[in-house]
């Protein structure tokens, strides 16, 4: 046989093989043959037939867990000392309403890489922004690593793509669907339904971000004014997370409803008694402004539930006329749809959480 035809069939086998691959890949890639799925960093993470135990690390990992039916699969609570789950904090939703089922569960420092690989859980959810750092830690332990992203919210696709990527990875994909219609159907019946506040804006103030909020703690891309097309007087930032502003610019900005995340109440009462001969000539010490307090938008990463119910509760103040709804009302059917069949009311949440639901400030 001379060197053509040798080469030649050698190309075919090539071109067969390299099909064949392409095939497989493509296969394995969709997430049901060969499991392998992409987590939310774009990693092609490997993962096992079937998923019997689950450790969730870092923050608001183990809150998207807890959406789904897999949360029953987890076996370990993350131990890490000062950045783990706190069961004993009610101001985290999802241990609050799931205390029941992860109150004797061990936790793990997952600091520590021979704790964590003699836990032998089938898989990893993090939320490690790095991938270099997810790659490291998935060779180090051998167990996949499924990365999430603990910094997106309703407004973002990412939240609903990790969503259905869980979905696959739990075999619930009719639950991620079921999660992202009713999110989106609530956010719908807000955003549609409403017209932009005339003559009228809003300040957000003592958000939880990398410590307790104070009055000075704002955000200007809060979700609920977004929705409730509530003018934010304060601009956006790159990343959208809470920063910090000063006094003069929110009396320069001159708010006519002023929200208080419930994690920083205490400490805005403070602020406002002693700033007050400043703070009352704002509209919204006013007769004719109002002060509202709001469930508790951070601890730990965003707490999606809460923030679902500070939409409709900015709403009910600012569109009042325009819904038949009760307020609290749809806060049970939020609290219904992240974790269906719970005991749980709005009610058992605002007595436990900090700050004092959402109510008016005398």
């Amino acid at each position: 046989m001379n060197n053509n035809k040798i080469f030649a069939i050698a190309a075919v086998v090539i071109i067969v093989l390299a099909g064949l691959s392409i095939a497989y890949v493509l296969t394995r890639d969709n997430g049901t043959e060969g499991n392998t799925i992409i987590d939310a960093r774009g990693r092609a993470v490997e993962v096992p037939d079937e998923i019997n135990s689950i450790l969730a690390m870092k923050s608001c990992s183990l809150q998207l867990v807890s959406f789904f039916d897999a949360v029953n699969k987890v076996t370990y609570l993350d131990g890490t000392l000062g950045g783990g789950e706190n069961l004993a904090d009610p101001n985290r939703t999802h241990t609050f309403v799931l205390n029941d089922l992860f109150k004797d569960l061990p936790s793990v420092d997952t600091g520590n890489l021979e704790k964590v690989i003699e836990t032998n859980v089938d898989i990893i959810i993090s939320s490690e922004v790095s991938v270099s750092a997810l790659n490291e830690y998935q060779k180090k332990t051998g167990i996949p690593v499924f990365a999430i992203n603990a910094d997106v919210e309703f407004d973002s696709p990412i939240f609903y793509d990790q969503l259905r990527s869980l979905g696959k990875l739990f075999g619930e994909e009719d639950r991620a669907e079921e999660l992202i219609a009713g999110i989106e159907t609530m956010i719908s019946d807000i955003y549609d339904n409403v017209s932009p506040v005339e003559g009228i804006s809003g300040y957000i103030c003592g958000m939880n971000y990398y410590g307790a909020g104070t009055f000075l703690k704002t955000s200007g891309d809060y979700l609920p004014f977004k929705y409730s097309k509530l003018n934010n007087v304060m601009p956006p930032k790159i990343g959208g997370q809470p920063y910090d502003t000063d006094l003069e610019t929110v009396i320069e900005k001159n708010p006519h409803i002023i929200f208080i995340d419930g994690m920083g109440l205490a400490s805005v009462k403070s602020y406002f008694s002693a700033h007050y001969g400043m703070l009352k000539l704002m509209a919204a010490f006013s007769e004719d402004g109002g002060i509202y307090t709001t469930m508790i938008y951070k601890n730990w990463g965003t707490n999606w539930v809460n923030l679902l119910i500070n939409v409709y509760y900015v709403a009910s103040i600012v569109h009042s006329d325009e819904f038949e709804w009760d307020f609290e009302d749809k806060a049970d059917e939020i609290i219904q749809l992240f974790y269906p069949g719970t005991d749980v009311k709005y009610s058992d949440l605002a007595d436990a959480q900090a700050g004092e639901g959402c109510l008016s400030v005398d």
